[in-house]
């Protein structure tokens, strides 16, 4: 993998990336980054040492030797940046997009433009299933699904994944995510998602598919519910859920949120999301207002 030699002169001259309010980055720094003529993205990790830089690490180099098997919305590692001769940072394409979480609490924007893009994620999804199918990518999951994770260039109508530096490829340590940890809803079914015990910062979860479904469904219902779904309690997910059954959700969508919780793998909704009809998602707004249930923190 190509490695770019940078001074921390040139890295404090570089332009950060400023960030959309409520969308925030942990584990990195971001800069935008003129390389001959193109335009990338640099990330700086302020880890630089340690098991959870080597995982990292692992996890790029891995991303890198496998491009040629990736989808051209995946937004991968090209190269590793060494500052003042120590690995700290990696470069990528930079896009020029909007983060999802804030096309979905954008209310001037159409439902059916919100459902396209969520429609979309689940499309990625599948595009997965057929690179674990026909690659030697057998163990290869996203992760970290969340609405951060992903940019819309609207113009195009065209959605990318970014952040796949947590993702689970070719044997490497689970990541840390949003929606996997033990204040979720996940923590309800210990038998479908199996449990890590970590004490060094890495995942409470172990990475596979019904994981990576479980943070798609939670990032629609988020979306529907306009609250932060996942932190809900068990009798309150399904007071919604009845909910969703009393206004006539579609009966197949429903068994695909309610499947999260119980056992048996978890379906990808993707194609029965355009059964939501707009007069549904008002009376949802209406409910939310009026819902003692509500969890009145957003989507972060």
């Amino acid at each position: 993998m190509q490695i770019i030699n940078m001074s921390k002169t040139k890295l404090n001259s570089l332009e950060p990336l400023i960030l959309p309010k409520n969308v925030t980055s942990t584990e990195c720094e971001l800069f935008k980054y003129p390389y001959y003529g193109k335009e990338k993205l640099l990330k700086k990790l302020h880890r630089t040492d340690g098991i959870i830089f080597a995982n990292k690490l692992y996890t790029i180099e891995a991303l890198n030797a496998n491009k040629d098997s990736m989808p051209s919305n995946f937004v991968l590692p090209e190269s590793l940046v060494s500052i003042n001769k120590k690995i700290e940072a990696f470069t990528m394409k930079y896009i020029k997009g909007i983060n999802l979480s804030v096309i979905l609490n954008n209310p001037d924007i159409t439902y059916e433009e919100k459902i396209h893009y969520l429609k979309s994620i689940g499309r990625i999804l599948e595009q997965m299933q057929n690179i674990r199918k026909y690659t030697n990518l057998n163990n290869f999951y996203l992760g970290d699904i969340h609405e951060d994770n992903f940019l819309v260039e609207r113009d195009k109508q065209e959605i990318y994944i970014v952040d796949l530096d947590s993702c689970k490829i070719a044997g490497n340590k689970s990541f840390p995510g949003r929606y996997l940890t033990n204040s979720s809803l996940i923590k309800y079914n210990n038998t479908k998602y199996q449990t890590l015990s970590q004490t060094d910062d890495l995942a409470d979860y172990k990475i596979d598919e019904n994981t990576d479904i479980y943070c798609y469904i939670i990032m629609i219902l988020n979306y529907l519910y306009d609250g932060r779904v996942d932190r809900l309690s068990l009798d309150k997910f399904y007071d919604f859920i009845n909910y969703l059954e009393d206004i006539k959700v579609n009966i197949e969508l429903i068994e695909c949120f309610n499947k999260i919780v119980v056992g048996g793998n978890n379906i990808n909704p993707c194609n029965y999301l355009d059964t939501l009809t707009p007069k549904q998602v008002a009376v949802l707004e209406d409910y939310i207002k009026r819902s003692e249930y509500l969890y009145t923190t957003n989507v972060k």
